[in-house]
C-alpha cells in the first residue's frame, strides 16, 4: 500500500495525491482516472478534503489572539485574559453655562438635570449633548446681573437611553444584554430597584479588581457579546451580591455617534429652564473632542496582552502606560518614566506625557480622570503623577537618489514618488508617536529598498522646532533640539521684529564663538537677527551646540508672514549625530547643584516636516527629493 500524503492543502495537489493513491491499487489498475465520471468523484473528494482543511485552519487561527480575524473571536480571547475592549466614546465639550432667570423668579438655587438637552452642529449635521451629571448652583451677581452659573460644565454627545430588566426565578445570575451597540460604557449607570412595588433603588458599580469584592459587594461585570452589544452580569453571593427574583434592574447610558461630533463649538439649550423670558449664555472652554469609534481589532490585539501583564496594578512604567491607554480612547501614544531616571533623581514621582489622536485634545479633565481613576487606585503608594506636555520636533529631509535606468522601466518621476511614499509610510507607521527615535541607517535602507534600480542614496536630515511667539511683547523663549547640532546651520522663516523701536523684516541666524572648532564643534554661539540684505541688526539669544539648547531673550515679534502661526526654526544635526533620539533626559541647568525640572526628550514626538517652499515666508521644502540617472 503506498504512503498517504496528508500534508497538502492546495486543491490541485490534494486531487493529484488522490489519483496517485487510487491508481496504485491493484483493483483499479485498469481505470482511466482522467475520465469524466472518476474525475468528478475525485474532484468531490478533493473539494471535501480542501474544505475540511481550510475549516481546521480557520478554526485554529481564531483560537489565538495574534492570528484571529473575527472581532467576536478576538473579544472572546481578550475576555479570557480579563480585558474588555473599549466601547465607543462620546465627544465631550467643556462650557460655562449661564442662566439669567426672568424677572420675578424667586428661587435662589437651581438644579440642572443631566437630561437637559443641548444642541450643536458639525458640518451641517445637528448633534445632541447632555450634561455629564446633574449639577446644582446658587444665584449670584454677575457684573450686576443675577445669574445661575455652571462653570466648566461637561457636555457629552449622544442620546440618553434607559432599559429595565425584571429578574425572574432561576435567572438571578444570568447576563442581561443591553440592546444597543453604540453605547459609551463609561456613561453606564446601573441601579437595582427592590421590586415592582418597592421603589427603593440601590446603585451598583462596575467591578475593578477581584481582590476588593466580597459576597456583599454591589458590583456588576461588563462584557462585550458575540454580536457587538454589551451585557452585564451580577454576583453570585461569592463574588458580589446576588440579585433576588422580583428585582428590577435599571440601566441608563448614552448611545453616541462617536467621533462624528468632534469639533462642535457652538451649543444652545433646547428647552425652557426657569421661564419664558430667560436668557442663556454659553461660553466655550474646550471644543468637543475625545469622541471615538469602538476599539479596533488591531488595538485590542496590542492592548489586551499588555493590560493582562499589568494585572490591574501600576508598578512599572509599562504598567502605567498600558492602564492609561486602556482608560482613554483619544490618546494616540503615551510616554511614562519614573523620577529615578532623571539626573539627579526626583523620587516619588512618575512623569507622564500624553499625545492625543489627530484632531483631538487632552484636557485637564482627562488628566484628572487618569489621576483619580488609574494612578491613585492602581499605582504604588506615595507616587505622585506629573504631566509633561508633548513637544513636537519636525524632521525635514533632503534626499538625493541615483538610479540605474538600464535595470528599470520606471521614470525618474515614478522613482521619486516611490521614495516619497516609502518615507511617508515610515513616519506614519514607525514614528509620529512619543518616545520613538529616528535611526539614520534604517531610513537610508528604506529609501534604498523603495526601488531595485537605486544604487546610491544621500540623506541630509534637518531638525525643525516651531515657536509660537507672543506678538508685540518682548519675551524670553527656551527650547532644545535634543541633539548635537552643526554651527552656522540655524535659520528661520521671516518675521517682523521690533528692535530699539524700529521694525525690521528678519530671520534668525547663528554665529559660533571663536572656540567652537571642528570636528567636535562643542561650545556656544549667538543668535542674531539678519535682514534681507544680510545685515546683522542685533543679538537676541544664545545656542549650545553640544545639546541643541536655544535661548532667546527679549525677542519682540510684531507679526509673521503669510498664513504662518509660528516661526519655523531649522538646523542640521551634527555629522556624528545623525540618529535623532527621544530617550535622553536633559537637565534644565548646566550646574549639578541647581534644581532640575523634568524636561526629557522622552516627551518628544518626531514627525515629518510638511513645509512647502515659499518666498513670502522664507519656508523651505520639508521633503525635498532629487532623482538622477546614473551617468548624468
Amino acid at each position: 500500500m503506498p504512503q498517504i500524503n496528508v500534508t497538502e492543502l492546495d486543491f490541485d495537489l490534494i486531487k493529484q495525491n488522490l489519483k496517485n493513491f487510487l491508481s496504485s491499487q491493484s483493483e483499479l489498475s485498469d481505470y482511466d482516472f482522467e475520465g469524466s465520471a472518476l474525475s468528478i468523484l475525485i474532484d468531490t473528494l478533493a473539494y471535501n478534503t480542501h474544505y475540511n482543511a481550510m475549516l481546521a485552519h480557520l478554526i485554529a487561527n481564531e483560537s489565538f489572539l495574534d492570528s484571529a480575524i473575527k472581532r467576536s473571536s478576538i473579544v472572546s480571547l481578550a475576555k479570557a485574559i480579563g480585558y474588555t475592549p473599549r466601547s465607543r466614546r462620546c465627544a465631550t465639550a467643556t462650557v460655562t453655562f449661564k442662566i439669567q432667570p426672568p424677572d420675578g423668579y424667586s428661587e435662589s438655587v437651581y438644579t440642572l438635570s443631566r437630561d437637559t438637552v443641548f444642541e450643536a452642529a458639525v458640518e451641517g449635521t445637528s448633534y445632541t449633548f447632555y450634561p455629564s451629571e446633574t449639577l446644582q448652583t446658587t444665584l449670584e451677581d454677575d457684573a450686576g446681573t443675577p445669574r445661575f452659573i455652571f462653570n466648566n460644565m461637561l457636555l457629552k454627545e449622544g442620546k440618553r437611553v434607559s432599559n429595565k430588566f425584571l429578574i425572574s426565578s432561576g435567572n438571578e445570575t444570568k447576563s442581561l444584554v443591553i440592546p444597543n451597540k453604540n453605547i459609551d460604557t463609561s456613561t453606564l449607570r446601573v441601579r437595582v430597584q427592590t421590586s415592582g412595588s418597592d421603589f427603593t433603588v440601590t446603585s451598583y458599580n462596575s467591578h475593578v479588581g477581584l481582590l476588593d469584592i466580597t459576597n456583599t459587594s454591589k458590583v456588576y461585570f461588563l462584557e462585550e457579546t458575540i454580536d457587538g452589544t454589551y451585557s452585564i452580569r451580577f454576583g453570585d453571593d461569592v463574588l458580589g451580591k446576588k440579585l433576588v427574583p422580583g428585582n428590577v434592574v435599571l440601566v441608563d447610558y448614552i448611545n453616541t455617534n462617536g467621533d462624528e461630533a468632534n469639533g462642535a463649538r457652538s451649543f444652545s439649550c433646547a428647552r425652557v429652564l426657569t421661564g419664558a423670558t430667560e436668557i442663556f449664555t454659553t461660553t466655550l472652554v474646550n471644543k468637543a473632542s475625545g469622541g471615538q469609534k469602538k476599539e479596533s481589532i488591531d488595538s485590542i490585539k496590542l492592548n489586551a496582552p499588555r493590560y493582562n501583564s499589568a494585572r490591574e496594578r501600576g508598578v512599572t512604567s509599562a504598567d502605567y502606560k498600558s492602564l492609561i491607554l486602556a482608560s482613554n480612547s483619544n490618546i494616540r501614544s503615551c510616554a511614562v518614566w519614573g523620577g529615578e531616571e532623571n539626573d539627579p533623581p526626583i523620587y516619588g514621582k512618575v512623569f507622564i506625557s500624553l499625545d492625543p489622536m489627530p484632531g483631538q485634545v487632552i484636557t485637564e479633565q482627562d488628566k484628572e480622570n487618569i489621576t483619580t481613576g488609574v494612578i491613585i487606585p492602581k499605582g504604588s503608594v506615595s507616587i505622585l503623577p506629573e504631566y509633561i506636555d508633548p513637544e513636537y520636533t519636525y524632521i525635514a529631509l533632503k534626499v538625493g537618489v541615483v538610479y540605474d535606468p538600464n535595470i528599470t522601466a520606471l521614470s525618474a518621476g515614478q522613482i521619486q514618488a516611490s521614495v516619497s511614499s516609502a518615507i511617508r509610510d515610515y513616519f506614519a507607521t514607525d514614528l509620529n508617536v512619543l518616545n520613538t527615535s529616528l535611526y539614520y541607517s534604517r531610513l537610508h535602507n528604506i529609501v534604498k529598498e523603495s526601488s531595485t534600480s537605486i544604487i546610491s542614496v544621500n540623506i541630509i536630515p534637518i531638525i525643525q522646532k516651531r515657536l509660537s511667539p507672543i506678538l508685540n511683547t518682548a519675551s524670553t523663549y527656551t527650547f532644545s533640539f535634543n541633539s548635537r547640532i552643526q554651527p552656522r546651520e540655524l535659520h528661520s522663516t521671516w518675521f517682523d521684529a521690533i528692535l530699539n523701536e524700529t521694525t525690521y523684516k528678519v530671520k534668525l541666524q547663528d554665529l559660533p564663538n571663536s572656540n567652537v572648532a571642528p570636528p567636535a564643534y562643542n561650545g556656544n554661539g549667538i543668535i542674531y537677527l539678519q535682514t534681507q540684505t544680510g545685515t546683522n541688526v542685533g543679538t537676541v539669544g544664545t545656542v549650545d551646540y553640544s545639546t541643541g539648547k536655544i535661548q532667546l531673550s527679549a525677542l519682540n515679534v510684531k507679526n509673521l508672514y503669510g498664513s504662518e502661526v509660528a516661526i519655523r526654526i531649522n538646523t542640521r544635526p551634527h555629522d556624528e549625530s545623525k540618529d535623532i533620539l527621544t530617550s535622553v533626559l536633559t537637565r534644565t541647568s548646566a550646574t549639578s547643584t541647581s534644581a532640575v525640572v523634568a524636561k526629557p526628550s522622552k516627551n518628544t514626538v518626531l514627525t515629518l516636516d510638511n513645509s512647502i517652499l515659499s518666498a513670502i515666508t522664507g519656508s523651505r521644502k520639508g521633503l525635498d527629493i532629487s532623482v538622477t540617472a546614473k551617468g548624468y
